[in-house]
Order: C-alpha cells, then sequence, then structure tokens
C-alpha cells in the first residue's frame, strides 16, 4: 500500500488524507499539446460511454456507498420474464385506463387536427408491445382496422377484446396444460365430462367395463365364488333383486350348470358396459347438437327481428351501428354468475338487485313501453314520456296505474273508488 503523500503514477492521483484532490495540474504544465488531446478524447469517450449504458437501462446506478437502484423498465422487464401473465394481469387495466387519459389530454379542439392513421394510435402500440411480450395474440394491422370497425371507431373497444381473447386462449392452454398432467382415466372422465356426459353413470360403466373384461375363462373355471358374483350381476341387470338372483344361482348349482351360466355372463357383461358407454356418449353428442341447433335458431330469430325493426323510440331510426351493438349486447357475454353461466349486459345489472330490476320491467311495462300485441309485433309506447311539460307527463304516467274498475277474471267488474285508487298507485310506487 502506498505511503501517505506518495502518486500513482499512472492516474496522477494523491493517496493521502485528500483522497479525491487530483493534482493533475502539476502535470498539465510539462504534458504537450498531443498529449492534452488525447486525454480529453478518452475522457469524452468514456463519458458518452456512461451515457449510452444510462440510456439503454443495462447497468443501474451505483451511489458512492455501494448502493444503487434498478431501474424502472428494467425492474418491468425482469418482472415480465419471470411471470409474464402476473405482470400482464396486474398492469393491463391500469395501461388501458392510462392511454384512454393520455388520449382525451392529446385531443384537439374542433378545426385542430390529428394524425388518425392505424400506426399513431396509442392503444395499437399498447397492443403490439403486449403481443411481442406474449400477453396478447399475434395479430395485424387489419384485423385490428377490423376491430376498431367492428366497435364503431372505439379503440378501447378494440383493445378490450383483444385483452378479452387472449385471455381466454390463455386459459385454454392452461386448461390443455392440466388435462396433459391427468392418467389416462382421469383424462378420459374430465373430456367426458366436457362432453356433457354425466359422470358418474359414464366412470361406474368405464370402471365394470375394465373389471369383467379381465377375467378369463381359465380363472373362472376353478372360483365358484367369481362365478356366483357373474351371474349374480347378469340376473340383477336383467331386473332380479338380489335375494331373487341368490336363489336363482342356488337352482344353477342344483342343475350343475353354474359354471356354464358364469362363462355366458364373463363374455356378456363386458358388452353390456361398452353399449352402456357407447350410448351415453351417443346422448350427449345430440343433446349437444339439439343445444347447439337451439342457439342458432335463436340467434337467427334475435338477429331477424333486429334487422327488421326500423325503430324501437318513435322518430329514432336504428342505424346499422345500433342495430350490431344490439346483436353484440345480446349475444356476448361480460360476466359469469356463481355457477359459471355466462351473462350478457342485461343479465348482469339484473344481478346486481334482481328485486329492483324486476320492479322497474313492470312499472315500463304498465307505462306501455314494453307492449307487444297479439301477433308479436313490438308497440312501445312512448307517449308518456314524450312531453315536454314535466308536470302533464307525471300526470299522465301516474293515470296509467290508475283505472275506473277492478277486473277479477270470471266476475263483473268491480267499481273501484278514487280513494281505492290512490292507495293502491302509493303502494305500489310511492318510493319511486
Amino acid at each position: 500500500m502506498a505511503k501517505e503523500g506518495e502518486k500513482d503514477g499512472l492516474f496522477e492521483i494523491n493517496l493521502g488524507d485528500d483522497l479525491i484532490d487530483i493534482s493533475a495540474h502539476t502535470a498539465a504544465a510539462t504534458k504537450t499539446a498531443a498529449e492534452l488531446e488525447k486525454e480529453q478524447k478518452e475522457k469524452d469517450d468514456k463519458t458518452n460511454k456512461t451515457v449510452i449504458n444510462k440510456d439503454e437501462g443495462l447497468l443501474p446506478d451505483v451511489a458512492d456507498d455501494g448502493s444503487f437502484e434498478i431501474d424502472t423498465n428494467l425492474k418491468k422487464t425482469i418482472e415480465t420474464i419471470a411471470d409474464p401473465n402476473k405482470v400482464a394481469d396486474s398492469e393491463d387495466q391500469a395501461s388501458i385506463e392510462k392511454i384512454e387519459k393520455e388520449k382525451e389530454d392529446k385531443t384537439p379542439s374542433k378545426g385542430g387536427s390529428s394524425d388518425s392513421s392505424p400506426s399513431s394510435s396509442p392503444y395499437l402500440a399498447f397492443a403490439k408491445d403486449r403481443a411481442k411480450e406474449g400477453v396478447f395474440l399475434d395479430f395485424s394491422d387489419e384485423d385490428w382496422t377490423g376491430l376498431v370497425e367492428k366497435h364503431g371507431g372505439d379503440e378501447s373497444k378494440a383493445l378490450r377484446e383483444i385483452h378479452d381473447v387472449s385471455t381466454a386462449e390463455r386459459i385454454k392452454q392452461g386448461v390443455n396444460q392440466y388435462k396433459e398432467s391427468l392418467t389416462p382415466d382421469e383424462k378420459s372422465l374430465y373430456e367426458a365430462k366436457e362432453k356433457g356426459i354425466p359422470v358418474d353413470q359414464y366412470g361406474l360403466a368405464k370402471h365394470n367395463l375394465e373389471k369383467y373384461s379381465k377375467i378369463t375363462e381359465d380363472s373362472l373355471k376353478e372360483n365358484v365364488k367369481l362365478q356366483e358374483q357373474l351371474v349374480s350381476k347378469a340376473l340383477q341387470l336383467k331386473g332380479y333383486t338380489p335375494e331373487e338372483a341368490t336363489e336363482e344361482i342356488e337352482g344353477y348349482k342344483a342343475l350343475e350348470n353354474l359354471g356354464a351360466k358364469a362363462e355366458k355372463a364373463r363374455v356378456g357383461l363386458p358388452k353390456v358396459y361398452e353399449k352402456e358407454i357407447k350410448d351415453l356418449e351417443t346422448s350427449a353428442v345430440a343433446d349437444d347438437a339439439s343445444r347447439k341447433d337451439k342457439i342458432r335458431q335463436r340467434v337467427a330469430r334475435m338477429k331477424k327481428l333486429v334487422d327488421s325493426t326500423p325503430e324501437i323510440v318513435p322518430g329514432i331510426n336504428l342505424t346499422k351501428a345500433a342495430r350490431e351493438k344490439i346483436m353484440y349486447s345480446m349475444m356476448n357475454p361480460v360476466t359469469r354468475d356463481e355457477n359459471n353461466n355466462p351473462m350478457n349486459p342485461v343479465m348482469a345489472t339484473r344481478a346486481k338487485n334482481p328485486e329492483a330490476f324486476e320492479m322497474m320491467i313492470h312499472y315500463y311495462h304498465e307505462l306501455g313501453l314494453l307492449n307487444i300485441d297479439d301477433d308479436g309485433i313490438m308497440k312501445p309506447d312512448f307517449t308518456k314520456i314524450g312531453k315536454v311539460e314535466k308536470t302533464k307527463a307525471a300526470d299522465e304516467m301516474r293515470s296509467a296505474f290508475e283505472s275506473v274498475e277492478k277486473t277479477v277474471a270470471g266476475k263483473a267488474a268491480i267499481l273501484k273508488t278514487a280513494t281505492e285508487d290512490e292507495d293502491e298507485f302509493t303502494a305500489a310506487f310511492g318510493r319511486l
């Protein structure tokens, strides 16, 4: 170690008490201009290299005490590599909201101009970044344009659909990985459940098929107990009770033909369970086809109705975009209930407060907003809420619930007093 006051000949740094006192000025006077220029160039190169490394986020800034902090972007990159799905799920919602806010802030005022090309979209840029990271599925600019048009130019909805589709695909991949980890028997039951086959019945039939298929003719010949079990099972499948089957077996023993009966049961039982399994699978396929056919028919009826309805609110024509939104709302689930059944937006709203939803439906029905005639044609009546004068409109809405008589099926009309009308209206809708 150098003694106090000595100098390191290479760096010209004082190694005494003053550790940061660079004494290069004493040597500078004796250096040539070329040497000084060379030193300055080396300093510039070192500075540029440091700046480049810092900009690239490859090296953290180290403090004098040796501590450092990882750059935020570098930290996110490390987290994404470690668990991309976790990072994606925690950041997607916040990122979408941030992009929406930035777009609102940058929206030009009327008369201004902006670049509306797909390449300038912050939503598209974000989605492509997530696709490169493997969080979103790969997609093209044409795919993006189609999604934006589908949602009436709303890029945030297009981004959310890409997110939802990508999430569903990740779930599907997870399910497939789980299925690959199952044993053959477990995988068979899982796939049966996916097809809508009753798992308990299917699993028992598979178990019995395997059980009786393993019994050989030689193993049955000298095993009387096994012969009794096979014959008893065969008789019970024909409708015999266990007691009746036992009595029948005793008769076979007396006639010394139990072995022959058991051999027939050994050959026949596997066929019984093979047929049961096939019937279960065939029934599930038929049920699934029927269900899908009913869905297709319902969708076709709904689309025909939407396309053939010129307006719902008088004076407001249903545009192509409006029709597409109505169909999209009816056909696309936004959440699931406690039984994992999909729910569209209206179903989800009803689930928040079913009683309040029913009350509103009945209220609107009494106003005439949900009128449908005997031929099934929509005839909504908006006259009660279309008045300019609020007081008059309120009175007419109130009158929709008031009547001068009370009709009871099978009996003559019973006249009611104004007080009865008032009490009934107040009791039903006084808190609205």
